[in-house]
């Protein structure tokens, strides 16, 4: 699958691949990664048509983006590396967000934020992009999008079970953070 052309001058959600048969919408890959203080300062100039927040448990969003609920998906989980830590990512929340990716459309504009946007979020995306390109594709275009990003171990691990790519992703996480890409 090939990697979309560069993104024209003010094009925020640009595509990362250039078409995506192996979505069931076909959605090429449209997302931002940020943390909550950023999508709340810019959520009219990025107005996201699709909406993740991670947060940990009895924490709450302050004056997010204002999405109905089959346009938001709530993940609630700490930034646990540990998996026996009572606020350690479930098996469960990687299913979630990859049902919830299935039914993204074509042209939907999706945001995923943490609270700082470096950890879970980036960890997440790091699956969700591994499932329509080869693990070191995905780590790539991860650090394109968010070159800060420092991914949650415990959830690419989750998302490397199940993707079914055998510690790939989990290899790939160990390159961030990363300053310069270096293929």
């Amino acid at each position: 699958m090939a990697l979309a052309a560069q993104a024209c001058e003010g094009e925020l959600y640009r595509p990362l691949l250039d078409g995506n048969p192996m979505h069931p919408n076909g959605w090429p890959v449209r997302v931002i990664v940020a943390s909550q203080t950023e999508a709340r300062h810019n959520r009219a100039l990025w107005a996201p048509t699709h909406l993740i927040s991670i947060r940990a448990p009895a924490t709450r969003l302050l004056s997010m983006i204002e999405l109905p609920p089959e346009r938001h998906l709530e993940l609630y989980f700490g930034d646990a590396i540990d998996a026996q830590a009572p606020d350690a990512a479930p098996a469960e929340a990687i299913e979630a967000t990859f049902a919830f990716i299935d039914g993204l459309p074509e042209d939907a504009h999706l945001l995923i934020h943490c609270l700082r946007g470096i950890g879970r979020s980036t960890a997440l995306t790091l699956g969700i992009l591994a499932r329509y390109m080869a693990p070191e594709e995905a780590a790539a275009a991860l650090h394109a999008l968010r070159p800060e990003a420092k991914p949650n171990r415990l959830v690419v691990g989750l998302c490397d079970a199940a993707l079914g790519l055998k510690g790939k992703l989990a290899k790939q996480a160990l390159r961030f953070p990363a300053k310069v890409w270096k293929g």
